[in-house]
């Protein structure tokens, strides 16, 4: 065993020799943000640590360790936060919850002689309950011996029996709903008895631990053991801190929370309930079940109430999971009539085209360049980040988000360098990045001053999107060609999927209604940024919109109206997926759509 110290959080761990540093900080409770899933090509876990007494950066998910190692953790090392979209659309709806409480005063309690307590509930309630559970029986004989009592509260989910509480609860009932997103997690708190919403809670999903994408989980979960229980585990810890959050903040029991609806792409799907995900991880990506699974807050380790029911919306299949599913509930009945091409931005980019009759889904691995992942300053979206750049007449001006020095740029960031430095002539439009001799010769007069943050590392092209000293402490952040290239085969990933998808549909651009933008990227992105790089298609008279976390106002909407309930598999029986990767002329046009 090898002891491990941490001085500044003034811990020690002892750890197997085959360990890495990144396991260490994992195992005090600080686990670092391995993007590339430990591989060490991402860079975003470097920390300081002092060996035979010579201090030094490393990457802590390659450095092994030793005896006496000593790790300089800093918070901002191990503390994963960043702006996570909650606002989503309001549907109108006609609130009738599955879950329902009924109150029986005690006067109606009494039994008559040689006849069942059950039976007799039954007799007095307006619906069909189906026999309780053997455990709901017990605890009913022993309420119904109790004297002082004024009454009991059934807590019925459609005809099932979830509890028989004392006394009369039926103003205290709850419920969430959840989208379970690769990078966040968002929860949205209902009162099911008005559906209003009582709050809404945030934060980065846990697994990122192990990966930022969905395939490096899918990859840690089918090498490792004991991996599938670890990202099992480690979700359910997210979701269980946001319970925490509400129960806390409104000042309600956890036992008063009765249901869950969750939606979340299929890899999301497999890892929250513990199926294995081999098969997503290669052609041609089945899934264990497409169809919506029922199960218990028990079996998942959640802390609600232990029967309270957990329901994971259906897949539609391959990658397009419950999440594209829970973004057409969001929309109004009149949004699906006319033809709309919809877009979920993320690492995995799921893309909807139709109409209230047929609707077309596919999904695309957009790779995790456009949330800065893969790119070299590349962060989340918190303070320090570069969430807007513009480019004009020579001079450079950076939104950064908290009003910090920069430390690094988002998502939304990178859309806008890349976009201002095509229209400032700094990339070709095959997307190379040019020298400062060859841009001086091209470029407007006025811009001549962006040739001086124009310069070449180690060989890399770059361009500098500060002066020197400008981002104090930190480094001079820049964008590369490599950058640029990840950018590059990021959006001809998406821009590829929607031009094919309405080739499959038979419609033109006239053709569409508008384009809707979902997803918490999709939020922050300056859309006309994305379609000067040709990440969206660009049509004619054909707006664009955000609408915000769909996926979670869709999951609330089948949350509160039983009516979405039924007809979310009457919605299901429109959707056919349409699978990219299979249609010969995707590769093709995935290559010519690289350029600007």
């Amino acid at each position: 065993m090898k002891k491990v110290l941490f001085p500044s959080q003034n811990k020690e761990i002892l750890c197997q020799k085959n360990d890495t540093v990144a396991v260490a900080c994992s195992g005090l409770g600080y686990p670092l943000d391995l993007v590339c899933g430990g591989k060490g090509t991402c860079k975003k876990c470097t920390v300081e640590i002092e060996k035979d007494g010579i201090r030094q950066e490393v990457l802590a998910c390659q450095e092994p360790v030793s005896d006496g190692l000593i790790v300089y953790l800093k918070y901002g090392d191990y503390k994963h936060e960043a702006s996570i979209l909650t606002d989503r659309i309001e549907t109108e709806l006609n609130i009738d919850p599955p879950v329902k409480k009924i109150f029986i005063d005690k006067k109606f309690l009494k039994t008559p002689f040689y006849y069942g307590d059950w039976e007799h509930i039954q007799a007095k309630v307006p619906v069909r309950i189906n026999t309780p559970a053997l455990c709901l029986l017990q605890k009913l004989s022993q309420l119904m011996q109790k004297q002082e009592m004024d009454g009991i509260t059934l807590v019925l989910i459609d005809e099932q029996l979830l509890d028989i509480e004392q006394g009369d609860t039926s103003a205290s009932n709850y419920g969430f709903a959840v989208d379970l997103g690769s990078t966040s997690v968002v929860a949205y708190l209902y009162d099911l008895n008005s559906g209003k919403k009582v709050g809404v809670y945030s934060a980065l999903n846990g697994q990122i631990t192990e990966g930022a994408d969905v395939i490096s989980r899918i990859m840690a979960a089918m090498k490792n053991p004991e991996g599938l229980k670890i990202l099992q585990r480690k979700v359910a810890e997210t979701i269980n801190a946001l319970i925490l959050e509400a129960i806390q903040q409104n000042q309600i029991s956890a036992e008063n929370i009765y249901t869950m609806v969750i939606c979340g792409n299929s890899a999301m799907q497999h890892l929250f309930l513990g199926l294995h995900p081999g098969s997503l991880g290669r052609t041609p990506y089945t899934n264990t079940i497409l169809s919506e699974v029922l199960t218990t807050a028990r079996e998942l380790s959640l802390n609600i109430h232990p029967n309270a029911i957990i329901d994971f919306l259906p897949l539609i299949g391959g990658f397009v999971g419950a999440d594209t599913l829970a973004v057409l509930l969001a929309l109004p009945e009149g949004e699906r009539q006319g033809n709309r091409l919809i877009i979920d931005l993320g690492t995995n980019g799921e893309i909807l085209l139709g109409n209230e009759k047929k609707w077309l889904a596919t999904s695309t691995a957009a790779g995790p360049a456009l949330e800065g992942a893969t790119i070299r300053f590349g962060m989340r979206g918190t303070n320090g980040a570069i969430e807007r750049v513009k480019l004009s007449e020579g001079k450079i001006e950076l939104k950064v988000i908290g009003g910090e020095q920069p430390k690094g740029i988002c998502g939304s960031g990178i859309v806008d360098a890349v976009a201002e430095m095509l229209k400032a002539e700094l990339i070709s439009k095959e997307g190379r990045l040019l020298s400062p001799d060859k841009y001086l010769k091209v470029c407007r007069p006025e811009n001549q001053r962006f040739a001086n943050y124009l310069a070449n590392l180690d060989g890399v092209s770059v361009f500098y999107l500060m002066d020197e000293g400008q981002s104090g402490d930190n480094d001079r952040i820049y964008i590369s060609q490599k950058d640029i290239r990840a950018v590059q085969l990021a959006k001809s990933a998406i821009y590829t999927g929607c031009m094919l998808l309405m080739k499959e549909y038979g419609l033109e651009g006239e053709d569409l209604e508008e384009i809707l933008i979902a997803g918490a990227f999709g939020n922050y992105i300056d859309a006309p940024s994305a379609q000067v790089l040709g990440l969206f298609p660009n049509f004619s008279n054909v707006p664009i919109r955000s609408i915000g976390n769909a996926a979670g106002a869709g999951a609330s909407n089948f949350l509160l109206s039983r009516n979405i309930r039924i007809n979310t598999l009457i919605l299901l029986a429109k959707i056919t997926h349409f699978d990219l990767a299979a249609n010969p002329a995707f590769q093709q046009e995935y290559l010519l759509n690289t350029g600007f």
